[in-house]
């Protein structure tokens, strides 16, 4: 794997920067889903992305100067936007088509953004991304929230009083950037199952468990589709592992006889 598998295999890798790692991961995951998208080809692009964006900012001291800078590089003069999910086929989320496209979809192309945001000093957490996609950003020892959507606008006071008024819990503080590889996951594995890609859906369904290895409900599907692709030695392993940590009480028939034909047929076809 070149490069990026060094650097997993390393202490350094954990060194690095938290959305930086976040986005090699990804480099990894798309050579894992098409060997042609190599990672090294990846990182030079995303590299490309990062330098014009480092020297347009290294002069300046403030943050919001900055801040603005960066925005106004990423949605204006690199042209990213956002692509709604209805018009997106499967490729099209993938981290190649959306450096090639400069569109896709939410999460990653604010991972992307948070990405150069940490690259020039920039301080930035997720605090929504579901259905709206906010982030809190520290400028100059103040702290503001933005719409990712809207190309990063500050939110008035009003418009946050009205977002908390309508169920939006800002309590809770950040989500951590793996929300968003989460969230970017989640779609993938979405649009995987309608286009009916079976390889994609068990790789992501790997992913996802890395990044949430006590979720049962990642668990529990990924057992399902190792049935339905006929490794039924992993369906076994995995609805063992769902009902020995599910909540007690908790029924589920369905998977039950999933196990049971596993089961007979793991035996028929060892």
């Amino acid at each position: 794997m070149g490069e990026i598998e060094d650097l997993r295999s390393s202490k350094r890798f954990l060194l690095l920067k938290e959305q930086w790692r976040l986005v090699l991961e990804l480099c990894h995951y798309s050579e894992d889903v098409n060997p042609l998208w190599q990672n090294g080809i990846l990182q030079d692009t995303l590299k490309t992305l990062s330098r014009p964006a480092i020297a347009l900012t290294e002069s300046y001291s403030e943050d919001e100067i900055k801040f603005r800078i960066l925005t106004h590089y990423f949605f204006k003069q690199r042209g990213y936007s956002l692509a709604k999910p209805t018009v997106l086929k499967l490729q099209d989320y993938f981290l190649p088509s959306v450096l090639n496209a400069r569109t896709g979809p939410a999460p990653l192309l604010m991972l992307l953004l948070c990405t150069l945001f940490e690259e020039c000093g920039i301080k930035a957490q997720v605090i929504s991304c579901h259905k709206r996609y906010l982030l809190k950003v520290q400028l100059n020892s103040r702290a503001h929230v933005v719409d990712f959507e809207d190309s990063c606008r500050f939110l008035e006071p009003f418009e946050i009083v009205d977002l908390i008024n309508r169920g939006f819990d800002f309590s809770n503080g950040a989500l951590g950037m793996t929300a968003l590889v989460v969230e970017y996951l989640e779609m993938i594995k979405a649009r995987a199952r309608v286009e009916n890609n079976c390889q994609v859906l068990t790789l992501t369904h790997g992913y996802l468990m890395r990044y949430q290895p006590f979720n049962l409900k990642h668990l529990r599907e990924r057992a399902l589709l190792a049935y339905e692709t006929g490794d039924y030695r992993t369906a076994i392993d995995d609805i063992r592992s769902y009902f020995q940590y599910k909540q007690p009480g908790l029924s589920n028939s369905h998977l039950k006889r999933i196990y049971k034909l596993a089961l007979r047929r793991h035996r028929l076809h060892p």
